[in-house]
C-alpha cells in the first residue's frame, strides 16, 4: 500500500520533472563511469583489480536498474496527475492530489547512496589511471 499525503497538482509536477532530470543526469554519468570502468579493465589484468571491477559493474547494474524503476514510478504518478487535469481542467493550481510519499523517501534515499557510490569509484579510478 502506498504511503500518501496530499500536494498541489503544479508543485508534484514540479518535483516529477526536477526528478527526471536528476535521474537523467545520474543515468548520464553511469555511462561514463562504466566506459572508464571498462577503460580500466582492457588496461590491468590483476586479479584484485578485476575483483573492484566486477563490483563496480554490479553496483553500476543495481544504479541502473533503481534509476529505471525511479523513472517508472514517475512517470506512472504523472500519468496520474495528466489524467486528473484532463478530467477536470479547472483550477487545477488550486488543487491537491495525492503525494506518494514512498517515492518521495526514495529519491531522496537514492541520490546520497549514488555520490557515495561515484566518490568510491572515482577514487578507484585515481588509484588506476
Amino acid at each position: 500500500m502506498k504511503d500518501l499525503t496530499q500536494d498541489y497538482i503544479p508543485e508534484l509536477h514540479k518535483d516529477h520533472v526536477e526528478w527526471k532530470k536528476k535521474l537523467a543526469f545520474y543515468d548520464d554519468e553511469l555511462r561514463i563511469y562504466k566506459k572508464q570502468l571498462a577503460d580500466i579493465s582492457a588496461k590491468n589484468t590483476s586479479h584484485d583489480l578485476k575483483v573492484m571491477v566486477e563490483k563496480f559493474q554490479n553496483q553500476f547494474i543495481i544504479q541502473k536498474d533503481e534509476i529505471d524503476r525511479l523513472n517508472h514510478f514517475i512517470n506512472v504518478n504523472e500519468d496520474d496527475l495528466e489524467k486528473e487535469v484532463i478530467s477536470n481542467p479547472v483550477a487545477i493550481e488550486h488543487r491537491k492530489m495525492d503525494d506518494d510519499k514512498t517515492l518521495r523517501e526514495r529519491m531522496e534515499i537514492f541520490a546520497p547512496l549514488f555520490e557515495e557510490l561515484k566518490s568510491e569509484f572515482q577514487e578507484f579510478a585515481r588509484k588506476t589511471f
